[in-house]
């Protein structure tokens, strides 16, 4: 077994770790069964070895969330001057695993919780009684209940787990929360509610997912509003079908999606908000680095004049078809800012004048980022810094060159947290970690202005 062989020959905990890192994952590696070819088991046989890499797969997850917790426990990831403030393993655990950061702080706090409020749990894994996402379910129903409680959820559900199926013990973890839950419903609901959310997930063919968890009242609310205004609509298109106007064939369910769009639309362009924390124009719509929120899609120029069909890229998503861009580009009323790409592009350079980006420039740099140049980072660039690379007091200069988007976590990484960054001609930032780990993120990509198609049979040059 080579896994035995290396650590048979005095290498330091640290020297074993670094060749597990890199070493080629050949057959037996880590169990004596790898090289087992499954056919030469019988049908007994290969059920066992499926068992057995299952198990395997259990004992892994079990190490990897014990080192995840050890990791998260290292005081050394935070501030001296304030422990409290920050803590920077998440950025490392994001970029060796290559995870977004968001992942990686799920998986940090999974671990911890795993390793200090259900180790019976943890241990059921590593023995390959249950799987990582038995424990996860588990996680996921105690979270805010207190520690007795959950102790005591742990004790009754992990007695059968071994034979259960993950929805069946789903059911029995229900089951024993509401049984063994402290709080009155009150205050279940409302260490509930703070679990609220919002998300968005990119779909294919342009669509995306819009997923919320929200109080079943808000909920309700929204639901009244959309039906309201699809039933509105579906009674104008049936009064203008009676008129002889055509008809509007969309379905209910298609009304309701349209409707929550319209709504948004609405929030966005037209209604004011009030807070000393947030910048506003004139009418009161919020700015984000000084300017109105938009929906960003860049287009080749030549994809807008129709001589091809290339994907668009819409910001935060990816490519959408150019059916959808070009239906975007056509609507007078969106809120989306248009970007069409050729072979030039014109930027003033500001050198070292000013320290601040003057409009033209912060435009280009948020608009060519796109997010934040942390790897595995995907906040919007309209919503982070503009970085100097260099320091503008170490000579640094204020120009498309040396600047880049940061959000306001990792710009406090890059000062308070010993992460270094460089930038590269072709636009890839190339970071290095306080343990002296080297990750890289290329710049996002665009579409690009086709070339118009050479004459075959071009005229003479007389």
């Amino acid at each position: 077994m080579v896994g035995a062989e290396v650590l048979d020959v005095g290498w330091a905990p640290d020297q074993v770790a670094a060749w597990a890192a890199s070493a080629d994952f050949g057959a037996g590696m880590w169990t004596p069964f790898g090289p087992l070819d499954p056919a030469d088991l019988s049908r007994a046989g290969r059920l066992d070895l499926l068992i057995g890499w299952e198990r395997t797969r259990a004992w892994v997850d079990a190490q990897q969330q014990s080192l995840l917790a050890a990791l998260a426990d290292d005081p050394d990831f935070a501030p001296a001057a304030d422990p409290a403030a920050r803590h920077w393993v998440r950025e490392e655990v994001a970029c060796a695993l290559r995870l977004s950061p968001q992942t990686a702080a799920a998986r940090l706090a999974d671990a911890a919780d795993l390793t200090s409020r259900l180790p019976a749990t943890l241990a059921a894994v590593q023995s390959g009684q249950i799987t990582l996402p038995h424990a996860r379910a588990l996680l996921d129903a105690v979270r805010t209940l207190p520690d007795p409680a959950a102790t005591a959820v742990e004790t009754t559900v992990l007695t059968r787990a071994g034979r259960q199926t993950l929805a069946e013990f789903k059911r029995s973890v229900t089951r024993a929360v509401a049984h063994h839950d402290p709080r009155d419903p009150a205050e279940q609901h409302t260490d509930a509610a703070a679990q609220r959310r919002v998300d968005i997930y990119p779909a294919d063919h342009g669509m995306a997912h819009l997923i919320a968890l929200l109080p079943a009242d808000g909920a309700a609310l929204i639901a009244t509003a959309l039906d309201t205004a699809a039933a509105r609509t579906a009674t104008a298109a049936r009064t203008a079908a009676t008129a002889g106007a055509g008809g509007d064939l969309r379905t209910m369910a298609q009304r309701r999606a349209d409707a929550l769009i319209d709504l948004a639309t609405d929030l966005a362009t037209c209604t004011p908000v009030t807070s000393s924390a947030v910048e506003l124009d004139a009418t009161g719509v919020p700015l984000w680095q000084g300017r109105r929120p938009t929906v960003q899609v860049t287009v080749a120029l030549s994809t807008l004049l129709g001589l091809d069909t290339q994907p668009a890229d819409l910001a935060g998503h990816g490519p959408i078809p150019a059916a959808l861009a070009l239906r975007i580009a056509g609507d007078p009323t969106g809120t989306w800012r248009r970007l069409t790409t050729d072979d030039h592009g014109h930027l003033l350079d500001h050198g070292r004048t000013t320290y601040r980006p003057p409009a033209n420039l912060r435009e280009h740099i948020i608009t060519r980022d796109r997010t934040c140049r942390f790897p595995g980072c995907s906040r919007p660039a309209r919503r982070c810094d503009i970085d100097h690379i260099t320091p503008y007091a170490q000579g640094g200069s204020t120009d498309q060159c040396n600047l880049h988007c940061l959000c306001s976590r990792h710009h406090h990484a890059k000062h308070d947290a010993d992460w270094h960054v460089t930038r590269t001609p072709d636009g890839t930032t190339h970071w290095t970690s306080p343990t002296g780990r080297h990750y890289t993120k290329p710049p996002d990509t665009y579409p690009t202005t086709a070339k118009p198609p050479e004459d075959p049979d071009p005229p003479p040059p007389f």
